[in-house]
């Protein structure tokens, strides 16, 4: 898989439609057509440009703001000086709260972009299911839990996931993992710790009936292959992020 610029591609063909169209005006990135991704929802995922900078767009407010302010004193200033009205006096607390709620309506968009970073929401562009529906596509993968994306900067997002693996060693994961990264990187995620884990032979009496409600609770859900299989009873499930 090579990469050129904030763009991922899968093939050399892929690599040769980039060097034909390099504005990306197809307006689409064009993914592997592999078998290890046939089916997946990135192969038709539009590309995402980076917004701009939050730390220059806080500098353009403030010098915005400067600018506005001292211009407004010396507009209300002038008034007061020139006109002869009475109501002249209100010039100057109608400009300021002019300028302040400039400075406000400005500095909105600034504070819920950074915020969404400081919260460590997942990026407004990403399709949650979309991603979970391309993991489990791949050979191998039963399912996947506790999938977590968050924004690191504007440019930069991290990944974490549980994966249910059939009965595979450690060297069959490493294998799945690169294919899983390959998705990750095809919706601009670039780092992730994907954790394992494998599932338990199907037995059909490998365990006694028990008449705790936690044992039981832990092994209905081990058997359920499709569930998380690093379970600790029913007293912690409920805390968990993901069912």
């Amino acid at each position: 898989m090579d990469g050129v610029g904030d763009k991922t591609f899968h093939s050399d063909d892929d690599i040769s439609a980039f060097a034909e169209d390099p504005e990306g005006t197809l307006g689409a990135r064009k993914m592997s057509t592999s078998s290890h991704h046939s089916g997946h929802k990135h192969i038709v995922a539009t590309s995402s440009k980076p917004g701009r900078d939050l730390g220059m767009f806080g500098v353009l407010i403030h010098v915005i703001g400067d600018a506005i302010n001292n211009i407004g004193v010396i507009t209300s200033a002038l008034i007061i000086w020139k006109s002869k009205s009475p109501g002249r006096y209100y010039a100057d607390p109608a400009i300021g709260v002019f300028i302040a709620v400039m400075i406000f309506i400005t500095a909105v968009p600034l504070s819920i972009r950074s915020g969404r970073i400081l919260l460590q929401v997942a990026p407004a562009w990403l399709n949650m299911d979309d991603l979970r529906h391309d993991i489990e596509m791949v050979d191998g993968v039963q399912s996947v839990h506790e999938l977590h994306v968050w924004s690191l900067d504007q440019r930069k997002s991290i990944a974490s996931a549980h994966i249910v693996i059939d009965g595979g060693t450690v060297k069959d994961f490493t294998e799945k993992a690169k294919i899983i990264m390959e998705c990750l990187h095809a919706y601009g995620i670039h780092s992730a710790t994907l954790q394992p884990e494998v599932l338990r032979p199907l037995v059909a009496k490998a365990e006694s009936v028990s008449s705790s409600e936690e044992e039981s609770t832990v092994r209905m859900r081990r058997m359920n292959r499709t569930s998380c299989q690093l379970v600790c009873g029913s007293v912690c499930s409920a805390m968990q992020c993901c069912p």
